[in-house]
């Protein structure tokens, strides 16, 4: 048990990124999807302070990169399949076996999942030494799915819902499950990406958080709207990240 002696602040940071994310799948199997997104956002702010506090205070071992591929793999892989799965999966339809729009849960399910995983194992062995991420990052694909769901998801779970659309859902999924594992490279989470990144988060959450605890200030339309901002900065990163760092390479050739 002396090695526990040597876990470091970061360390339990990184922890409460994987308790975050394994209380947002208990959530999500209760059916409380707003609290269970809530807490994946809430799982991506740790997992942004944790390397913060490493960096500046350092560690005395070298499990911190693996116990946080670990609690990610919870957060950001498991998680999000599992929101995916609980608003498309209809079990009055039947079985996956039988029924089509069940095995399409499934499917989009799984592929986030495993494709999570193997962004994630492909990032631990290498790609962290790249001056960019090699794929979309699993945290801002958990947030994408935070989102999507929210707005897109099973009305009955969210009352600013903008109306069931399981299809729109499932390429949602699919397409952020392929970029994790493409070639696609991203910007790393700098000053500006951690601002967009920010302001995300907060756009996403602050309805959800705002029904949660009953505050009645601001109509359900409003509610709406500023879930529908998180798209903006969101698909800033998404669709500009790529063309942000070609320009950024073409400005140093230019430079030299």
């Amino acid at each position: 048990m002396r090695w526990m002696s040597r876990i470091s602040g970061a360390d339990i940071i990184t922890l409460l990124n994987g308790l975050s994310g394994f209380l947002a799948i208990t959530y999500i199997l209760d059916g409380e999807f707003m609290i269970a997104s809530c807490l994946i956002v809430l799982a991506i702010v740790f997992d942004g302070v944790d390397g913060a506090v490493a960096r500046r205070f350092g560690s005395s071992h070298e499990f911190g990169k693996f116990l946080d591929s670990m609690s990610d793999s919870v957060s950001f892989c498991f998680a999000p399949a599992l929101l995916v799965y609980g608003n498309l999966y209809n079990k009055d339809l039947g079985s996956a076996w039988v029924n089509m729009p069940n095995a399409l849960a499934v499917i989009a399910s799984m592929f986030l999942g495993s494709f999570g995983l193997l962004r994630l194992a492909r990032f631990s062995s290498k790609d962290f030494k790249m001056p960019y991420f090699l794929g979309f990052p699993t945290p801002a694909t958990a947030l994408g799915i935070v989102m999507f769901c929210s707005l897109l998801g099973r009305p009955e779970f969210n009352p600013f819902n903008m109306g069931f659309e399981p299809n729109v859902i499932f390429i949602i999924t699919m397409v952020l499950a392929f970029l994790m594992v493409s070639d696609v490279p991203y910007p790393k989470m700098t000053r500006t990406f951690l601002a967009l990144a920010g302001l995300t988060g907060l756009l996403i959450s602050l309805p959800m958080l705002a029904v949660i605890l009953g505050m009645d200030f601001l109509s359900i339309e409003t509610l709406m709207k500023i879930e529908m901002l998180a798209m903006l900065p969101f698909m800033a990163y998404l669709v500009g990240g790529p063309f942000y760092l070609y320009y950024q390479k073409r400005k140093k050739k230019r430079e030299q």
